[in-house]
């Protein structure tokens, strides 16, 4: 008698049911929507939704409602189950007991009358929808017909979804890979860079684990695991070291080529990582620039992984193989800018405290004769011996003060610091400073002349490398060669300028073995400081006839 009103309110129902499906977009949501509607539709307790993964051949549970919490999730291949039977026969299946069923995967549900029909979209199995209810109830062949009706729009739903889903991915990997090549132009030290990549991969496009392993720079049999993303970034906190003849990860770098696995357990390079299993495919891309491994972009998923997922990540390492080797070079810049500035303070710290203590210790020999002869003359030595232990510390003290930009000197007045080495260089020009140092250096059995016509103006750069080769000059002259007389002189020529420093002492034989002056720190920072300009170094010697050491810069007298 109720049974046209009941119809009626059912096809209203139906007609709002079917409006829900083709309002949504996100997949999940969406099937567990249609599970609930058919439920109460249909007048069942329970319900759900499963796809099928044509990889692995099985119906995967999606959505449920009513079920319990060990559904979602679950996989039931051909003949298990209420959908793997539907799975098996392709068509739809009524049950009076879930029980009778064979192989039951749910046992709290075994009185239960069921209905399953196949999703079908153009032909093809996409999944199976199945209902549930406790007795007395029992599913009439109409309520299969709702059921089917409901599976034929579901089927068109999840389409949509899925291509809206495919739509969210692509645009979520354009971003990754922008967002990778802003990191890869960055400044960041070559670990930063990939951490920061491998934290992007997990954020942008939802892989549970990343990991970016390099290849060993001093084993290239060895991959080193540093840097990882999601899950295996919080519980694996130890750098591992993987044999690149071990894994998928391994065998991406051997292969050089992309391996993409989506059944994992079935692969026997698969190494399991510490931790209750998660993933069940694996997506290894080499990191190649030309012909060399550098390591692995490497993701894990629940979820299978497609040729699109490849091709991004094959995007993304490619970007990071030039982030790798601008980060290496840029570190290895820093250890050049590093080692120059360490050659440079060694050069300096030769060339000025060191040769002020030279000059030191051969007044402080002399003070004993000086005293002996002439107090008088004793007390101008000690004079001269406070001129060059100040001269020495204030060389020091400008040294630390250039480690500390902006300050000066400490200890020193300005007035001070302007009278010694290099400050007082750029006070008085090079004929200056050469002067007071030829006077700090001259004793009474050696006699120094300067031939330094005022000529062009030089450059500061060409005065320091002049000053503190004529410098080191002087000094070997004065510890080597036993000389009476020492000769300077500065010519500037059209193309050059050229720095004479001769002696009239023993001079030496330069093939001798270790009786060649100036074969350490001095020869060699005077060739550096002369070839950072372009110029060159000559040392002529021989027994007898004193030593000419000659220092050529091109120039063309423009600063």
């Amino acid at each position: 008698m109720h049974r046209p009103a009941f119809e009626a309110d059912k096809l209203l129902r139906l007609q709002e049911v079917l409006e829900s499906i083709s309002s949504g977009l996100e997949l999940r949501p969406l099937l567990t929507r249609i599970v609930r509607a058919a439920c109460e539709l249909l007048e069942a307790d329970d319900g759900t939704i499963g796809l099928y993964d044509p990889l692995r051949g099985v119906i995967r549970t999606e959505a449920a409602h009513n079920m319990p919490p060990d559904e979602v999730g679950a996989e039931m291949p051909p003949g298990v189950g209420l959908a793997g039977r539907v799975l098996a026969s392709g068509e739809p299946l009524v049950l009076g007991r879930y029980g009778d069923i064979g192989q039951p995967t749910q046992p709290s549900l075994l009185e239960n009358t069921v209905v399953g029909v196949p999703i079908v979209w153009r032909g093809q199995l996409t999944g199976v929808f199945g209902i549930g209810a406790r007795p007395p109830r029992r599913f009439e062949a109409d309520d299969v017909d709702v059921l089917q009706l409901l599976a034929r729009h579901a089927a068109l739903a999840i389409e949509n979804a899925r291509l809206y889903a495919r739509e969210q991915q692509r645009n979520e990997r354009l971003a990754l890979i922008a967002r990778i090549g802003q990191l890869v132009t960055a400044n960041f030290d070559l670990e930063e860079l990939l951490q920061r990549a491998a934290d992007a991969i997990h954020e942008q496009l939802g892989y549970p684990n990343v990991d970016i392993p390099l290849v060993d720079a001093a084993d290239p049999h060895t991959l080193v695991i540093r840097v990882r993303g999601g899950h295996h970034k919080r519980s694996i906190t130890w750098e591992d070291r993987l044999p690149v003849g071990r894994g998928i990860m391994g065998a991406a770098v051997s292969e050089r080529r992309v391996q993409l696995v989506n059944d994992v357990l079935q692969d026997p390079r698969y190494i399991k990582p510490p931790g209750p299993m998660e993933s069940r495919a694996e997506l290894a891309v080499p990191i190649l620039l030309g012909e060399q491994v550098l390591g692995v972009l490497n993701v894990e998923s629940p979820t299978p992984f497609d040729q699109d997922d490849a091709t991004s990540l094959q995007i993304v390492a490619d970007a990071l193989a030039v982030g790798i080797r601008n980060a290496r070079l840029f570190e290895s810049a820093q250890r050049l800018v590093v080692l120059e500035e360490r050659q440079r303070l060694s050069r300096d710290l030769h060339d000025s405290v060191a040769q002020h203590l030279f000059s030191v210790t051969l007044l402080a020999q002399s003070l004993r004769q000086a005293f002996a002869r002439d107090p008088a003359e004793g007390e101008r030595v000690v004079t001269r011996l406070l001129e060059l232990t100040r001269s020495a510390l204030a060389e020091m003290r400008a040294l630390v003060a250039e480690l500390r930009p902006g300050e000066p000197a400490p200890g020193l007045a300005r007035a001070e610091q302007a009278h010694t080495g290099i400050a007082g260089l750029r006070e008085q020009g090079l004929a200056g400073a050469l002067r007071r140092h030829a006077d700090e250096i001259a004793t009474g059995t050696l006699q120094v002349e300067l031939d330094l016509p005022p000529g062009r103006p030089l450059p500061a750069a060409y005065e320091e490398v002049l000053y503190r080769i004529a410098q080191e000059g002087i000094n070997n002259a004065v510890k080597h060669s036993h000389a009476r007389h020492l000769w300077v002189r500065l010519e500037l020529e059209p193309e050059a300028v050229c720095l004479h420093v001769r002696d009239d002492g023993h001079g030496f034989e330069p093939q001798a073995p270790g009786e060649r002056p100036g074969r350490g720190l001095g020869l060699l920072g005077m060739r550096e400081r002369a070839e950072a300009l372009g110029g060159e170094v000559y040392l002529e010697s021989s027994p007898g006839a004193g030593t000419l050491l000659r220092v050529r810069l091109p120039w063309t007298g423009r600063s």
